[in-house]
């Protein structure tokens, strides 16, 4: 009689590498739902949205290995990639400035961080000069001092003696739209119970009356918590608290979103909105506000971008977005200058 033959043991290793690669080419791909399920639905999406430049860094690892095994798994990275090629685009752009004899709006965007340097040192009059020195036109604060007033910022943004600010109770953080044309139909949007707040204003560049929007969205709250992220320093409790609350932060900012395409979807004027969303390309609040908006960094940037300093400069988390029908983006750029957490955006718009 013949012996039946022993069964081979199970290759753990094997089948955990295996397991892997399946389960990070599903959740890079599934990234992109990001971008269309609100997170006050399910908040999971918004997570693999900010997390894919470390997970297709990760598939990027999986395939070199996969390949030089020559393992037929190199197809699961290589569908990830492939299924998130809208990414790079997001961070890479190979537009040609152009350099136009005149310029209708010079704008820019910039959240202050309080107007505060290293050492708690004034800013302000470091960026005003920074404006100044690029010719900026129209610009859109945010983080600005809960003390600072409409006669403050004119003292020392001269260029642009038209400011509306969205005011608040002491210690509170503001919005401030400044431009050198007048701003009238101004407009706040408070979000909730929320500190974060929208401003809107109308200008007349050309006899064409456009609607400007500067936006601060929930903030991720990342320094606040980033400690309770670290195991060694925090217990699991602590772990698990962090990441509530900023699974919260997307849904806040889920909300304040749809509040805002509502508003925009009443605009009789072509729209320029702005301001920092607190959030990558790859998400709810990016792709909700943008709508059929043209993304200034997209039509105009040349080079690779980032609008938060810290972090590995993975992440563009301010955003300028306009009408294509009524305007042209002729130059985008970021300013390397130390003066905030973030960088200035600055954007030339030519009126069509």
């Amino acid at each position: 009689m013949h012996s039946l033959p022993e069964p081979k043991p199970i290759r753990l290793r094997k089948l955990f590498a295996k397991t892997a690669y399946v389960v990070l080419m599903l959740l890079t791909s599934l990234s992109f739902l990001a971008l269309f399920v609100p997170p006050q639905k399910l908040v999971f999406f918004q997570w693999l949205g900010v997390c894919l430049p470390f997970l297709l860094f990760f598939n990027v690892i999986f395939l070199i290995i996969a390949l030089y095994k020559r393992s037929w798994y190199s197809i699961c990275p290589l569908v990830a990639i492939l299924a998130n090629f809208h990414y790079f685009p997001q961070k890479i752009q190979f537009n040609t400035p152009v350099e136009a004899p005149s310029v209708d709006i010079k704008f820019a965007t910039f959240n202050v961080q309080e107007f505060k340097m290293i050492y708690n040192l004034s800013s302000m009059e470091q960026i005003a000069d920074y404006l100044a020195q690029n010719g900026v036109n129209t610009v859109c604060l945010q983080e600005v001092p809960g003390d600072h007033s409409v006669a403050a910022l004119q003292r020392v943004f001269t260029t642009m003696p038209h400011v509306v600010i969205t005011g608040g109770k002491s210690g509170q953080l503001q919005l401030a739209i400044l431009s050198k044309y007048p701003l009238d139909s101004v407009r706040t949007v408070s979000f909730e119970e929320r500190v974060n707040c929208a401003l809107f204003a109308d200008i007349l560049v050309k006899n064409q009356k456009i609607r400007l929007g500067n936006y601060h969205l929930q903030t991720t709250n990342w320094n606040q918590v980033k400690g309770a992220l670290i195991p060694q320093q925090e217990s699991k409790g602590n772990w698990m608290d962090a990441l509530g609350t900023i699974s919260q932060n997307f849904r806040y900012r889920g909300r304040q979103v749809d509040s805002l395409r509502s508003i925009m979807d009443r605009s009789p004027y072509p729209m320029i909105m702005s301001g920092d969303f607190n959030n990558t390309p790859f998400s709810y609040s990016y792709s909700t506000i943008k709508g059929d908006l043209k993304d200034a960094f997209r039509e105009a940037g040349n080079g690779y971008g980032y609008t938060y300093r810290y972090f590995m400069k993975l992440f563009r988390i301010d955003f300028v977005f306009f009408n294509g029908d009524n305007f042209q983006a002729l130059k985008y750029r970021t300013g390397d200058v130390d003066f905030s957490d973030h960088l200035p955006v600055l954007v030339d718009l030519n009126i069509k």
